[in-house]
């Protein structure tokens, strides 16, 4: 499944210097009391900025919201809600919220029906990307099942249509947000404001030195494998792993996108969450063509959080092969050609810093 993972990563970047049992001196006598008034006063003057621009026709599958603006730091939050009935009152429903809590670095979704919020949902697929007087443009998209979030080019979250759905919308809103912008059209791909992706190139062997790789990888990456992955070859994987490791996943699929929806060949999702105070991590694999198939999870993997690990998909006979510093975590029959692979994704926890491709008969295998 994919990786709904994943609002841990928004601590990925910060440095910590705290010490237990110790107060800052500055802090004994503040107000914290009348700090949290001032906080109050400020969300009800976020609220009071708003901008409403009502559908001319409904959304569809397709549909494409482009939101622009800058945030400011008089207002502590600032959200995009989708939704019907009367949106100034209070009392209309949202399909969608996407609130930005700029003190607290995360981005909550929800739905409010009947003036009730459901459960908030907080994961995302990158790190925290707002800042106060950073202009921004955010963009969404509304698929079959969910609508899919990007910020400045780059993936951001995906949120589950819930009842009532988007696409039963009048209008969208934005508020917190003074220069606040909107413009709602169709779209064939997503996001488009994305780079081209980077084509992963081919290694003579698998511990060819590090200055031969001339790519700057990012975290969250979609690259290209014009000529998939060739039989007896393997993909590999090298990079850090984040100290509060949560989870990651290996993608292969059959097209270099995030919208429409790729075919995933193979899907390696490493789970450090689930049942965290295990020896070993939780290892699903999968596949996708429309939907997701029958899951085979296996507790193999045993990584340290905030090291290096080199993590191999290697092309086999009739399955792909997942190792992480050369032990087996893990076998996905095919459950299509293995042709048809023509990019990889990679997401999480993880911060690559070498991803190429390399012969298979260069590595050692370890069971």
């Amino acid at each position: 499944m994919p990786v709904e993972v994943m609002q841990c990563v928004n601590c990925a970047g910060m440095d910590y210097d705290v010490q237990e049992g110790k107060i800052l001196r500055d802090f004994i006598e503040y107000d914290f009391a009348e700090d949290a008034l001032d906080f109050e006063s400020q969300l009800a003057e976020a609220r009071e900025v708003n901008f409403t621009q009502t559908l001319k026709e409904p959304l569809t599958i397709g549909s494409h919201i482009v939101c622009t603006g800058t945030p400011s730091d008089d207002l502590p939050w600032f959200a995009v809600n989708i939704g019907c009935g009367e949106p100034d009152t209070g009392r209309g429903d949202i399909s969608v919220h996407f609130n930005v809590r700029l003190p607290q670095c995360y981005v909550v979704r929800n739905t409010r029906r009947h003036g009730k919020w459901g459960l908030e949902e907080t994961t995302a697929f990158r790190l925290f990307p707002f800042k106060a007087d950073r202009p921004f443009t955010i963009e969404i998209v509304v698929d079959e099942k969910e609508t899919l979030w990007a910020v400045d080019g780059e993936q951001y979250c995906s949120y589950a249509h819930r009842i009532p759905s988007p696409l039963s919308a009048e209008w969208v809103q934005v508020t917190g947000i003074r220069d606040a912008a909107l413009k709602i059209q169709k779209t064939d791909i997503f996001p488009t404001l994305t780079s081209p992706p980077v084509e992963v190139p081919l290694w003579p062997a698998v511990d060819t030195p590090t200055e031969n790789s001339e790519i700057a990888w990012r975290s969250n990456v979609v690259a290209t494998l014009t000529n998939g992955i060739p039989e007896g070859h393997q993909l590999v994987i090298y990079g850090r792993l984040r100290p509060l490791l949560h989870s990651f996943s290996l993608d292969l699929m059959d097209s270099a996108r995030e919208w429409p929806r790729p075919n995933v060949l193979a899907h390696v999702n490493v789970r450090a969450y689930v049942e965290s105070q295990r020896d070993h991590q939780l290892v699903v694999l999968n596949a996708r063509f429309g939907d997701w198939g029958a899951e085979r999870r296996q507790r193999t993997a045993r990584l340290i959080p905030g090291t290096y690990t080199k993590l191999r998909m290697v092309r086999g006979a009739g399955e792909w092969a997942v190792y992480a510093d050369d032990l087996l975590i893990g076998e996905l029959e095919y459950r299509a050609a293995p042709e048809g692979v023509r990019a990889v994704r990679v997401r999480g926890d993880i911060y690559p810093e070498q991803i190429y491709l390399c012969p298979s008969t260069s590595s050692p295998i370890r069971d």
